[in-house]
Formats: C-alpha cells, sequence, structure tokens
C-alpha cells in the first residue's frame, strides 16, 4: 500500500512560518543573551587579571565594578560555570583585601558558589584545588580539604593549580596537621619530585 502525501495547504504553511518565527526569536534572544553575557564577565575578568598581575585589589570603586559586571552577566547566564567562579575569586580577593566583610561569610559563599559550579564540571581539576585553597583561607583544616585535594589530583595532576595547592597545602599540613597530610603525603611528594 502507497502512502499518498498530501500537499501542505496555505492554513498549515502559515503554522510552520509563525512555528519556525518563535523558534528563530527565541534562538536570537538566546543568543544576544549569551553575548551579552559575555561581554560583562569580560569585563570582570579583566579586572581579575590587573589584580591577580599587581597583587591586589586596585580600589573598593574597581572591586565594585567587577562584581557588579559578573553579577550581570549571571543575570543573563546564571548557571555559567566559568562566571560562577569568577564570582567566587572576586570575593575572595574582596575577602583577601579587606574590601569586604564579615570576610568568613564572603568566603562562605566563595565556596557555595564553586560546589555549585563544581556540580556540573566535576572533572574540572582547578575548581577542585580552588575549594581546597578556599578551605585553608577558612582555616578549616579537615577530611574535606583533604577530599577536594584528592579529587584535584584524580582529575588533573598536570594542572598547574592542582601543582601549586598541593606545594602549598603540603607544607602547612606536614608541619600542623601531620594526621592530615599523611593522607596526601605520596600526591605531595609526586609534585616534589618534579
Amino acid at each position: 500500500m502507497v502512502t499518498v502525501l498530501k500537499p501542505l495547504t496555505q492554513h498549515r504553511v502559515a503554522i510552520l512560518k509563525v512555528i519556525s518565527a518563535v523558534i528563530l526569536g527565541f534562538l536570537m534572544y538566546l543568543a544576544a543573551s549569551f553575548g551579552i553575557a559575555n561581554l560583562y564577565f569580560k569585563q570582570a575578568q579583566h579586572q581579575l587579571n590587573h589584580w591577580q598581575f599587581a597583587g591586589n585589589v586596585s580600589s573598593e570603586r574597581d572591586y565594585r565594578q567587577a562584581l557588579d559586571d559578573i553579577n550581570s552577566a549571571l543575570l543573563f547566564h546564571s548557571r555559567h560555570n566559568q562566571y560562577l567562579e569568577l564570582k567566587a575569586q572576586i570575593l575572595e580577593w574582596g575577602a583577601d583585601d579587606g574590601i569586604v566583610q564579615p570576610t568568613g561569610a564572603v568566603l562562605m559563599q566563595a565556596k557555595q558558589l564553586y560546589l555549585q559550579s563544581i556540580s556540573s564540571r566535576p572533572a574540572w581539576p582547578a575548581t577542585w584545588a580552588a575549594l581546597a585553597m578556599l578551605k585553608w583561607r577558612l582555616q578549616e583544616f579537615d577530611g574535606e580539604m583533604i577530599g577536594y585535594l584528592q579529587q584535584a589530583f584524580k582529575t588533573g595532576k598536570n594542572s598547574p593549580e592542582v601543582k601549586f595547592a598541593f606545594l602549598e597545602l603540603g607544607k602547612v599540613l606536614a608541619d600542623y596537621y601531620p594526621h592530615l597530610f599523611q593522607q596526601i603525603e605520596s600526591e605531595y611528594r609526586f609534585y616534589q619530585s618534579l
């Protein structure tokens, strides 16, 4: 039995055109939103790169502008991992330079942003390393810190961020928390041998 396809009626063609226009409009809106978000992200990232080069936040005004920029990026693309991590880094810089208070609460907010980012990108080693370093800033030397370090090593032992975290935290753990250091000693020795 042969099925005969009916030609499209004008009514059906009009419906398809409307549906196509709606889909195209939605896709254009998404593209514009993501583009605008990326512009705000790049502005905030530029500011952070400047701070990293200088070693400190240039001014409270620059800090507020970077925070406003990354918040604007997140308005347009709220679950973008890089945007979440950049906001966490900006918060850390503000806390470290004494721009925002209370420091502990701000660092906990940064931790939540890193955790939100890692939940959809668990194989990203730099985020695990950042979480371990953040635990140090919070003065929380515990099994959670060790877990973050182990995940960082497991997901990217050749990453410069992971190497830095192990070498910095390894010294502190070896000197003051030997029971925790034992759990990462082989990984620490791996980096010392490089």
